[in-house]
């Protein structure tokens, strides 16, 4: 080895002592690429009883394969991390090793893994004693699943809200942001506005401009009359409601206005968008779910955008365990082509 060849070897070696995993991730994918890969996806998990101390609960390898074969290619993991916190900020390491089995089925099957921090509502009521619980979270995410492949992305904290206002938030997110970027220094990384990742407040979101490893994200549930009538856990006025349909003319138009209201932010500022998640509340009329559901991602396709159902399991639900098989309806139409329905 010559001397010039054996000073750039230094080099590099003194580089990656300083910068941690980053020869295991340099290059990385664009944001954009990552969204094109995600294409149509699922969240999965979070109120599974897997996740209890000593639970198997429902899901096992059979059901990522299957979601990849009925056409997803995405699954958001959603995940409460603070209950799993000791009072010195450790994480559990017996659910840390539940994590690992889900990450490890996402890639065997093909799967894009978006692990979503789902604390919100503690955040959204008490934001100062938030926010060293999540530095404690991604501190530790962070280094442990850094050298996974770029298949892995991370989502810093779901629908913010409350006391995390749009100035709480530009200030919070980017704290978190530079603990992920220390070990993960090209992985994407998820993140949206304010009002619960309402759309209407992606113009306040302050993206970093030389992070170009971030997806925007944005949630939608209009409108919220139809997609939540039944849902015990909203107000009386949309909790006590039945038999709203959906389908007029104007509220399917209203849908596409919206869409493109984010894709003219997402063309503004270069930033790819991840529909993180829709879906309509079990208790709504079918015909009117599948008509929505299907107008919903149709717009998100064709503006380019990912999108994830809510949800797999439990409430708004896609797939049943307890007849081991998909609801049909709503799974065709997400994905009208998926090769597991019949013809």
């Amino acid at each position: 080895m010559s001397r010039t060849a054996g000073v750039a070897v230094a080099m590099w070696l003194a580089l990656a002592a300083i910068v941690p995993h980053a020869a295991a991730q340099a290059p990385g994918i664009s944001a954009a690429e990552q969204v094109a890969r995600m294409g149509a996806g699922v969240n999965i998990l979070g109120y599974d009883p897997y996740w209890r101390d000593g639970g198997q609960g429902n899901y096992r390898e059979e059901h990522f394969k299957a979601i990849h074969d009925a056409g997803f290619r995405t699954v958001r993991v959603v995940l409460f991390t603070f209950r799993h916190l000791d009072e010195a900020g450790t994480l559990d390491p017996a659910w840390l090793e539940k994590l690992d089995w889900v990450v490890a089925m996402g890639k065997r099957h093909g799967l894009v893994v978006v692990l979503d921090v789902h604390d919100f509502d503690d955040c959204a009521k008490d934001m100062a004693g938030c926010v060293p619980r999540l530095e404690k979270v991604w501190s530790q995410l962070a280094a442990r699943y850094a050298d996974e492949p770029d298949s892995l992305v991370f989502e810093l904290l779901n629908e913010p809200h409350g006391q995390l206002d749009a100035d709480a938030w530009n200030a919070l997110f980017p704290q978190l942001l530079r603990i992920v970027r220390a070990s993960n220094p090209t992985r994407n990384v998820v993140i949206g506005p304010v009002g619960w990742n309402g759309f209407r407040y992606l113009d306040p979101l302050e993206l970093p401009e030389d992070d170009r490893h971030l997806i925007a994200t944005f949630h939608y549930y209009e409108p919220f009359d139809f997609t939540h009538q039944g849902a015990d856990w909203v107000g009386p006025e949309i909790s006590g409601l039945k038999d709203v349909p959906f389908g007029t003319p104007g509220q399917i138009a209203q849908i596409g206005k919206d869409f493109d209201a984010v894709k003219a932010w997402s063309l503004k500022h270069d930033r790819p968008i991840l529909l993180g998640e829709f879906g309509a509340y079990d208790r709504a009329p079918m015909e009117g779910r599948v008509l929505w559901t299907a107008t919903v991602a149709r717009a998100a396709e064709a503006r380019g955008f990912a999108h994830a159902y809510w949800q797999f399991s439990s409430d708004f639900v896609l797939y049943d365990f307890e007849k081991q098989a998909w609801v049909e309806p709503i799974l065709r139409a997400i994905i009208p082509d998926s090769k597991v329905l019949p013809e």
